[in-house]
């Protein structure tokens, strides 16, 4: 693959096919459901009166406090993890 078509798809420009992603899976030797990513778009609804302003160079969301709040203690647990795993490969 071309660097550039290779970049396209890094990129999210481009997505990849299924034949794609079961050949990635095979090279990074693992299961395809470990890594495969569907073509669905994370969308959200918000339903509390919400601003979404697209000016045609990229999207501005402006989201509940609730949701950036929930996000956060997800960041924290995902890095306690990490930290964890790291912990336990150094044991190793």
């Amino acid at each position: 693959m071309a660097d550039s078509s290779y970049c396209r798809r890094e990129s999210g420009e481009i997505n990849l096919n299924i034949k794609q992603w079961k050949k990635l899976a095979e090279v990074l030797d693992v299961p395809l459901s470990e890594i495969y990513e569907g073509d669905e778009k994370q969308v959200f609804i918000c339903t509390d009166n919400a601003v979404i302003n697209n000016s045609g160079t990229g999207n501005i969301y402006s989201m509940p406090e609730s949701v950036l709040e929930n996000q956060h203690k997800y960041i924290a647990k995902l890095e306690a993890e990490i930290e964890e795993l790291k912990r336990l490969l150094e044991k190793k």
